[in-house]
């Protein structure tokens, strides 16, 4: 079957490729292409994977790191160098901390971070100018009206500064260029195809969209085909062509005209270069300003050419073109550097083809020198961090109990990590309404258990109502370990079910010392319903992610502040 053999080939070219892409690129619906990839992995031609394909012998090729099984521990305690990229501010800010503890030397890929250089990435304005230049000329020359614009960006400052580049560009090559909207589009196929929809039914005067990924372009070329808008009325622009999808679409000259071409082949060994130059110290520029290009469909096979295995970068282009840091096309650095034994690279954005071709690169660099390569999605990545914190907060909090302790264990994101903190305890009695707690508890023998009787929520696996908060007025505990959606120094502790809520108002009376456990993503949060102002706490167990200008405040309180460094 025709389609089943596109999948293959598609999937063979691009490693992982979702359902969604897939749909999209045989213009099928997601629930025909899960039945074709049933088939297709029953007749070993592919491997199914969490919403989407692998190439049939990827899994355990070792090609791939990113999808391989991870050891244990988190990436930045495992590596030599770290190439980085955002994530978003707050998680940023954690990740960063954490780096610069273990003394790890990083790179910064695609963004600016605090105190991480060099960066390695193109010049955004002047890329972003100079496809905005281009589109209003053509338009201009071309089809001679006023080019319209929508421009589909990001809330990050690079992503920013295309947009910026481009409007400066268009503006520049036909002043009566008007930008129609500018909408944060959220690095996001589904939200650009929805936001697409909406602004052409809103302004039918659009001619030209500019997207600052090919991932939104993709989005927006999807909603103008399903509107039935011809291509000869409305121009797509991506900055990327990050992988073979766009450059197909390019190919094709339909809704794709030309677009920014990044060249993921120069960035990934200019990072993994830079990242050997960084573990030896070197000084090193604030910025490796890697090339850009603008390509239409007449000049993409002057840089690319079109194989069996998809788009291959033409290198003799590239050598009389541009001009870049380091030896590329099989060529190394001195051997006279110490060379690290790993290399880290976290990515924010794993599903899109510039990770997924910057990643393949990185690989193929790093292997040519010998080292090894680690990749972790950054989610992922800052689940494992918050993960660690919160173990550390609950073991910190499980010293607080000596032994004949009456404790109670309330419902929260804790409470599994102070139950298993507490499983070597002796000789304390634990009173608790989490369901989660009570199974990691009864393990040991020693503990005394009362469970709280009541009404069950499956959602939260806790025991709420009159029955849980009657059996509290005739019991006394030396200290609640309480955990709560939200903490505000105006607000107090707040929570989001008011079912929760009274039977934590039923803790705090019946506890001689009540002690908060809430990492640093729960201040500042006001939650749908008070619990309780502040100031009942006696004591606060946190992580040192926490300002310092909040933790002073709290201790201003009289609160004692217990900290996790980790």
């Amino acid at each position: 079957m025709e389609r089943l053999d596109r999948i293959v080939t598609y999937v063979e070219q691009q490693g992982y490729v979702s359902v969604k892409e897939l749909s999209n690129l045989c213009d099928v619906s997601e629930m025909t292409i899960r039945r074709d990839l049933q088939r297709l992995e029953e007749a070993k031609r592919i491997q199914r994977t969490y919403g989407g394909a692998l190439p049939f012998n990827q899994r355990n090729s070792g090609h791939n790191s990113e999808l391989d099984a991870r050891s244990e521990g988190l990436l930045v305690d495992r590596v030599d160098v770290l190439i980085n990229s955002s994530i978003n501010p707050k998680y940023d800010k954690i990740l960063l901390e954490r780096i610069r503890k273990k003394g790890i030397p990083t790179i910064a890929e695609s963004i600016q971070m605090a105190d991480q250089t060099p960066l390695v990435a193109v010049d955004n304005y002047k890329a972003g100018y100079s496809l905005g230049f281009w589109a209003g000329t053509y338009i201009s020359e071309k089809w001679k009206v006023k080019p319209q614009v929508l421009d589909l960006t990001y809330h990050f400052h690079n992503t920013q500064n295309r947009s910026r580049g481009f409007i400066s560009g268009i503006l520049e090559a036909e002043p009566s260029s008007e930008i129609i909207l500018s909408i944060n589009g959220q690095s996001d196929f589904d939200t650009a195809y929805q936001l697409t929809q909406d602004a052409l039914t809103v302004h039918r005067e659009i001619n030209v969209i500019f997207s600052i990924n090919d991932t939104m372009a993709a989005g927006a070329i999807k909603a103008c085909q399903d509107m039935n808008i011809e291509p000869e009325n409305i121009l797509v622009l991506p900055f990327g062509l990050e992988g073979d999808s766009l450059k197909n679409m390019l190919h094709e000259g339909k809704y794709c005209k030309a677009g920014l071409a990044m060249f993921p082949e120069i960035v990934a060994p200019t990072c993994i270069d830079a990242a050997i130059l960084k573990f030896n110290h070197h000084v090193l520029p604030s910025h490796y300003i890697t090339p850009h290009a603008v390509l239409t469909t007449r000049t993409l096979e002057d840089y690319y050419q079109l194989t069996s295995h998809g788009w291959v970068i033409q290198w003799e282009t590239i050598r009389n073109v541009f001009h870049y840091t380091f030896p590329l096309e099989n060529k190394g650095m001195p051997l006279s550097l110490c060379y690290p034994n790993t290399i880290g690279f976290i990515v924010p954005f794993k599903k899109h083809e510039w990770y997924r071709t910057l990643i393949a690169e990185m690989q193929k660099r790093a292997t040519f020198y010998h080292i090894k390569f680690e990749v972790l999605d950054a989610k992922k990545e800052m689940q494992d961090e918050m993960d660690f914190r919160r173990r550390e907060i609950a073991r910190l909090a499980a010293e607080q109990i000596k032994p004949s302790d009456v404790i109670i264990i309330d419902e929260g994101l804790m409470s599994k990590y102070l139950a298993e903190a507490l499983l070597n305890k002796q000789d304390i009695s634990v009173i608790t309404n989490s369901l989660v707690a009570f199974e990691i508890l009864k393990q040991n023998l020693a503990i005394v258990l009362i469970l709280l009787g009541g009404i069950y929520r499956r959602s939260t696996q806790v025991l709420v109502g009159p029955t849980a908060e009657n059996a509290l007025r005739d019991l006394r505990a030396d200290k609640l370990f309480i955990m709560v959606s939200g903490v505000a120094l105006s607000f107090g502790l707040s929570h989001t079910n008011v079912s929760e809520v009274s039977i934590k108002q039923a803790m705090l009376r019946s506890a001689r010392e009540i002690i908060l456990l809430a990492d640093h993503t729960f201040f500042e949060q006001e939650s749908v319903i008070q619990i309780a102002p502040l100031s009942v706490i006696h004591q606060l167990v946190t992580d040192d992610a926490i300002p310092a200008s909040l933790r002073l405040e709290i201790a201003k309180m009289g609160i004692q502040i217990t900290l996790a460094s980790v």
